[in-house]
Parts: structure tokens; C-alpha cells; sequence
């Protein structure tokens, strides 16, 4: 099976961009099964601009199953929306039911089946578990999301209504959930997720705040979820970790295959 896969978008509403986007899916995404979307299309997540960038994708897709998952930068709340009472709950919410009216799957509404392989996604998240512990910081610290003269931006956007540790856990109750639910009917399983479930991929480089916010890749929970399935779990696809870090490429983590398609240009991941 032959997946097109690419997110980190981070559109800000340049029409050029959302051109450029079309082309490099009609160019890269030829003789392929399903195009897998790995989050963070949108800057802000401004409702128009995700409604604009999913409606791109899935013009230049035609017939191909488009496959999507929210990222982080999906479910920020700007200042009017706060006062409207919207929170990053609903955000995630409005980002699945769009999707699915403009003709996507969105993966954390249900997984999808095609021939005798399932796609089950999520945004998956942080729970501090891929801290360095030469830090030698407390969960407090990790958890201010700040370190020195720089803010990781969740601080600021995101507004959940409970901490990110359960945030974390009641996304991975879910993504079990969708695994148990189609398991014994296909023989593999494709996880598609934003943030990444492997400290191992995470790339550290024993500079202070580097690797303070590497702390925010993502939870080792959803990679002892994703080993516990491994004997049909063979393909993980994820976004999230681009900047300063090669995007495009595979790894293999105990016999499962990881792919980075953090980047608007898409990946061919084959299954």
C-alpha cells in the first residue's frame, strides 16, 4: 500500500501558499491509495483558513481518500473566540466535523478501512514523558512551558479544560479504543498522528532550550499503546517535529516503521 502523507502546513491565509500546496499534491501523490494529513494545516487556527486548506487538499486529491488528523496549531483559540466561550475542546470538535463535511475522513472520529489494512489517528499529545532528565528540571518547570527568554506557544493558545497529562490520557483511551475496534477484521494498521508516540525519534541535542521544548514532541504513552498492537501495527506516520530536524524520512523503532511528514512537501510511505 502506497500512502501520500505531509502536514505541517501552517497556513496563514496566503493564496499562494494554498497554490503551492495544490501542486505539490498533484505532483507527488500519483498512484497512491490514500493521502494521510498529519496536522497543523493552519497557523491559528483560524476556522476560515482550515476550512480553505482542507478544501485545497481535497480538490487536488479527486478521488484519493484524504485521511486527517488536527495538530496543536489546529485547536489554538484566538482572543475573540475565547470570549465566545470556545475552548480547544471544541476547536478539535469543529476540526473533525469539518473535515468530514468537505469530504475527508477525520481519523479521530473513526478509523478507515481499505482492503485488509486500517488507518486509526490521532493528534496524540504531551504528558512531559520525553523530558530530559539532564535537565534536571521538575514537572512544574516543564509544565510553564517556558524556558528562558522563549514561550513553546501552547502556553498561550491552547485552553483545555483540564491539565495536558489528561488531556493526553483521554486521547489515548480513544486511540486504543478505534484499535480494538477494527482489529481483528484487517491483518495491519496504520497509525497517523500528529505529535510522536517514540522518545527515540525525538531529536535531542544536549542544549538547554532545544531540549527543554523537545519535552512537547509528544508521549510515550501512545508508543506503549502502539508496541502493544505491534504484531499489526507496521507504519506510524506523524507531524509535529520539523524545525532544525530532516523532515521526508523514515525509522524503524522495534520492527515499526516511523515516517516524518512533518512538511508541506508530501512523503511516500509504503506499507
Amino acid at each position: 500500500m502506497r500512502i501520500c502523507c505531509f502536514g505541517d502546513v501552517h497556513y496563514h491565509g496566503a493564496r499562494k501558499d494554498l497554490e503551492r500546496l495544490y501542486r505539490n499534491i498533484e505532483n507527488a501523490c500519483i498512484d497512491v491509495d490514500a493521502i494521510a494529513v498529519v496536522g497543523d494545516l493552519t497557523s491559528s487556527g483560524r476556522f476560515n483558513h482550515l476550512e480553505e486548506v482542507l478544501s485545497a487538499i481535497k480538490g487536488a486529491a479527486g478521488d484519493i481518500p484524504v485521511l486527517a488528523v488536527p495538530g496543536n496549531h489546529d485547536l489554538y483559540v484566538l482572543d475573540e473566540e475565547v470570549s465566545r466561550g470556545i475552548n480547544s475542546l471544541l476547536k478539535l470538535s469543529l476540526f473533525n466535523e469539518l473535515a468530514e463535511r468537505l469530504g475527508c475522513v477525520s481519523l479521530m472520529k473513526r478509523p478507515f478501512v481499505l482492503g485488509d489494512t486500517a488507518f486509526v489517528g490521532s493528534i496524540a499529545w504531551y504528558d512531559y514523558s520525553f523530558a530530559p532528565d539532564w535537565l534536571g528540571l521538575s514537572i512544574e518547570d516543564f509544565r510553564a512551558k517556558a524556558f528562558g527568554l522563549y514561550t513553546w506557544a501552547d502556553r498561550e493558545f491552547i485552553k483545555l479544560p483540564m491539565s495536558n497529562e489528561d488531556f493526553t490520557l483521554m486521547l489515548l483511551n480513544k486511540f486504543e479504543e478505534d484499535i480494538k475496534s477494527i482489529y481483528s477484521n484487517v491483518e495491519k494498521i496504520i497509525a497517523v498522528l500528529h505529535h510522536l508516540p517514540f522518545r527515540r525519534l525525538v531529536k535531542y541535542r544536549l542544549e538547554l532550550s532545544w531540549d527543554y521544548f523537545s519535552t512537547f514532541m509528544g508521549s510515550e504513552a501512545f508508543g506503549y499503546v502502539i508496541r502493544k498492537y505491534s504484531d499489526k501495527i507496521k507504519l506510524v506516520l506523524h507531524g509535529h517535529q520539523h524545525d532544525g530536524v530532516e523532515t521526508g524520512t523514515c525509522r524503524e523503532v522495534e520492527g515499526i516503521r516511523c515516517c516524518n511528514c512533518a512538511s508541506p512537501f508530501p512523503t511516500i510511505a509504503v506499507l
